[in-house]
């Protein structure tokens, strides 16, 4: 399934420019763009509506940002069988505005019984909630070596990990005192184990 929030439907049509073949274009065609449509300029709309994209406006919610409600209607399309197994890949989620940033990291706790991942061109994040043991299978060839692990909103009073350089052991984090931040992935396989709400995060290889 691929959703675009109405702001990142103007950027992959840009992008689309540069595509050479029909079948590059389509592929990157979305099923739906969801939002408010206040960022999509007009001959956007119309060209994804004319190759069959789903306009989907929510410009009666402003409660919620873009990709809130791109999320709510992923989770809400797909079928309770699929949920448990699904994961969610936000595109162009990281950079620019911090505000803007700030807002998708507080979907992924909104959504926390989802599986999110938000994508830049340097790293990626993902929450890992207090609820789990977490095995994290580390793809060397794309990502690594550094990484970060913290808390946002409540402290750790407890962290424990395996797998990286310098491993958390029984260890309290908090914004004011002690983050792990520019560690290093010393495994094929990280495990963390904590009793508060952590984000993940690990560069990406440019591989360009």
């Amino acid at each position: 399934m691929r959703i675009c929030a109405d702001g990142g439907a103007n950027r992959i049509f840009d992008e689309m420019s540069q595509m050479t073949n029909d079948l590059d274009r389509n592929r990157y065609i979305p099923e739906i763009i969801e939002g408010d449509m206040d960022s999509i300029r007009p001959e956007v709309k119309r060209y994804y509506s004319s190759q069959g994209s789903k306009i989907s406006d929510k410009s009666h919610n402003q409660e919620t940002t873009d990709l809130h409600k791109c999320i709510s209607s992923i989770r809400h399309r797909t079928p309770n069988h699929e949920k448990p197994n699904l994961c969610v890949l936000v595109t162009g989620a990281l950079g620019g505005r911090f505000d803007h940033e700030a807002a998708n990291i507080n979907v992924l706790y909104a959504f926390s019984d989802m599986r999110i991942v938000l994508l830049s061109d340097d790293c990626l994040i993902q929450l890992l909630p207090k609820t789990h043991h977490h095995e994290i299978y580390i793809e060397s060839s794309v990502e690594g070596p550094h990484c970060g692990i913290f808390p946002i909103g409540a402290p750790s009073t407890s962290t424990t990990t395996t797998g990286l350089k310098w491993n958390l052991s029984d260890a309290e984090m908090r914004f004011g005192s002690m983050i792990s931040t520019s560690n290093i992935v010393d495994s094929d396989k990280v495990t963390v184990q904590s009793d508060a709400d952590l984000l993940w995060t690990i560069s990406l290889r440019n591989l360009t």
